[in-house]
């Protein structure tokens, strides 16, 4: 519960004011503690930014240390038209010839079509007429009235008979549902009775004749079948897969070749998407340890960014975060680490002199000119080079990035691939970060940092400033209430002899 303070009852003095004052003079130790806290938190998140950007980077690094990114295949089909394919496993083979004897046809089961009178249109209606009748399929009879409507028609055809019905277009369709699989046959009848002698040839509203018989029949499919480096496959559908690749085949003709190649876009893909990662990093961090610092501009306290407009807070405290990462030692040896794991050959048994460094198989640095040493090691592609890299040498471009290295070899670093090494590059930084200033997606609740300890730290001593300035400012007002009780005394002993000398 706050204090009520009645002050300067005796003095006159503004006693809370110059307590506020004195107070504000003492708490700028704390303040400057406080500062140093929000300076330090903010050099925290920008370490924790960056190592975020280097942990993707690394993501993008590990799926090139694996040889499997390197022999993607693709099928290529000899004619499209005839046989489409695609890998959706690890083929063995290579080459495929393929001939396409038949195409597999679904079965069509048995139906028939009516067509309702034109008065029918909707559901819903009664289908009219002037006398009952019946309605049989495949043996079943249904009582059909002049006040039923189609719902209730199609309802008795699906309870009575197990067929399905429905009505579209005008027309009543009635479908078997027996024949479900290829092979296999069906067939029913569907005839119109009348107890009405007199009524035999009358068109019922549904569209069928009395004493008319109507008889439908199933179209019996039949099983694709081709022809696979010389071993016969058929299947209920006309998609055939074999040594993992499915053959989707469209149209019977002559034997056409398959191949397996290797998908030179998808490795190129995995390629760029690496570089384009890595330029986008190495761009973020060089512009973090250049940005400029502004000593002058400081951390605002909260009464400080009460005082003024929002738009002109945010800018100091913007000034005030600026160069936090100014030449960041770990930052820059962590570049000068990757530039070398990108650049250094690869010197391993089985390595072709030719394609040992990535600007061999067309990655480099910036074009030269006057303004090359400002891209500050930002990796330029030559596609056409590196598509024919990996399309002629294909092996080669797999073993600059993935060659593995035993961790006893004492060459371990030159017998590296550039992804191998890159990776370990990047796992030192972003540990030495961490050690800095710890990691945003630890589970842990607790911050072992060099950075986090010193926050931790800074809080107890702010916690600390807390507890002597109440100290200090109880101790003032004490003093103020001590003043103000000697100054009352002096008054009232003055107003008494006042009152003596006037007697």
């Amino acid at each position: 519960m706050p204090t009520i303070r009645f002050s300067g009852m005796a003095s006159g003095l503004d006693t809370e004011n110059m307590v506020k004052e004195l107070m504000k003079a003492q708490r700028e130790p704390m303040n400057r503690i406080i500062r140093q806290k929000q300076t330090h938190e903010w050099k925290r998140d920008a370490y924790r930014d960056m190592n975020s950007m280097l942990m993707e980077l690394r993501t993008s690094v590990d799926s090139l240390r694996f040889s499997g990114n390197f022999n993607k295949k693709k099928a290529v089909s000899e004619n499209d038209n005839t046989v489409g394919v695609n890998i959706v496993g690890t083929p063995k083979q290579t080459t495929y010839a393929v001939k396409v004897e038949r195409l597999a046809e679904a079965e069509m089961p048995a139906s028939a079509s009516l067509t309702v009178s034109s008065s029918i249109t909707d559901t819903k209606t009664a289908i009219g007429g002037t006398s009952d009748f019946t309605l049989t399929i495949n043996g079943e009879d249904i009582t059909v009235s002049p006040t039923d409507t189609l719902d209730d028609v199609i309802g008795s055809i699906k309870s009575t008979t197990g067929m399905d019905a429905s009505f579209v277009d005008g027309k009543l369709w009635i479908v078997s549902n027996s024949g479900t699989t290829l092979g296999g046959t069906n067939t029913f009848d569907i005839s119109a009775t009348s107890s009405d002698p007199s009524a035999s040839g009358d068109v019922t509203p549904l569209g069928i004749k009395i004493d008319e018989t109507k008889t439908s029949s199933a179209k019996t499919g039949q099983d694709a079948q081709v022809v696979i480096n010389g071993i016969t496959y058929t299947s209920k559908t006309n998609k055939v897969t074999v040594d993992g690749v499915e053959f989707t085949l469209k149209q019977a003709g002559p034997a056409i070749n398959v191949t397996n190649q290797v998908d030179e876009d998808a490795v190129f893909s995995t390629i760029k998407s690496f570089i384009d990662k890595y330029n986008d990093v190495i761009a973020k961090i060089n512009a973090k340890i250049a940005e400029p610092k502004y000593k002058n501009y400081n951390p605002l306290l909260d009464e400080e960014k009460e005082a003024l407009p929002d738009s002109t807070a945010e800018k100091l405290e913007a000034m005030a975060k600026s160069g936090l990462l100014l030449r960041d030692s770990i930052l820059k040896s962590g570049l000068d680490e990757m530039r070398v794991a990108i650049s250094a050959p690869l010197v391993a048994s089985g390595v072709n002199s030719a394609f040992d460094t990535l600007s061999e198989i067309g990655i480099g640095g910036p074009p030269a000119g006057k303004y090359a040493y400002q891209e500050n090691g930002k990796l330029y592609i030559d596609e056409a080079k590196l598509k024919a890299a990996i399309r002629n040498n294909g092996a080669d471009v797999q073993k600059l990035f993935t060659n593995f290295a035993s961790k006893d070899s004492p060459n371990k670093y030159q017998q590296s691939g550039i992804a191998e090494r890159l990776y370990d590059s990047l796992t030192k930084t972003i540990n030495k970060v961490t050690k800095e200033a710890g990691s945003a997606s630890s589970t842990s609740t607790y911050d072992d940092s060099y950075l986090g300890r010193t926050i931790r730290d800074e809080e107890d001593e702010i916690d600390r400033w807390e507890d002597r300035l109440k100290d200090m400012e109880d101790r003032y007002y004490k003093q103020f209430a001590s003043m103000e009780t000697m100054m009352s005394k002096a008054q009232s002993q003055s107003s008494w002899f006042a009152q003596m000398l006037g007697q």
